[in-house]
């Protein structure tokens, strides 16, 4: 819980420090700027957390296709894998494939700044060194985030996500993510 206190507080900072010096750089207009089609990439950690085990954080990488059809409403596709593993005594679990379809409610804040939530459906393709090596899971998957516009059609943005809840032989598990990524408005 720490760990994702610090992200999440470093991550606001962050975006404090870039939305200062986008103000400073000029207006670029409200929202209209972010209607279209968007390409982005994101990097972040898999919080899996299962029943009788401590929480493994292996490192993600998420590519991200979408399309904003207003300033509060965009449809997007994710696809992404784990860059390693996640570690617990002995335990190992990658995300072999991770994909996702989501429905993004956007709230522009300000110029500079969005909130937004996300809903759809989650998917992962699981491999583990333990019981039910390999699986896979879909999953209702929700999340909120913020997305800061550096200006020219690129923005910044820091999510968190609640992936999907399983069952890996009778363990319960569920798995978040935390993620750091950028994104182009074309």
């Amino acid at each position: 819980m720490g760990k994702k206190l610090v992200a999440m507080g470093l991550g606001l900072g962050l975006g404090a420090l870039v939305s200062t010096a986008a103000m400073a750089a000029g207006p670029y207009g409200y929202g209209s700027e972010y209607n279209g089609v968007y390409l982005g990439a994101s990097a972040g950690e898999l919080l899996y957390n299962e029943s009788g085990l401590s929480q493994m954080a292996p490192t993600i990488l998420l590519l991200r296709l979408g399309q904003q059809f207003s300033p509060y409403l965009a449809i997007e596709g994710r696809v992404g894998t784990s860059v390693n593993g996640g570690y617990a005594y002995g335990y190992h679990i990658d995300a072999q494939f991770l994909y996702a379809g989501y429905a993004k409610g956007i709230l522009p804040i300000s110029p500079w700044f969005s909130g937004y939530a996300i809903a759809g459906l989650a998917g992962a393709e699981w491999h583990r060194n333990y019981s039910d090596f390999n699986s896979s899971d879909v999953g209702l998957s929700y999340g909120i985030g913020g997305e800061f516009n550096l200006g020219g059609g690129a923005s910044i943005d820091l999510e968190w996500a609640h992936l999907m809840n399983g069952n890996n032989v009778g363990f319960d598990y569920s798995a978040d993510q935390l993620t750091f990524g950028v994104n182009w408005h074309l």
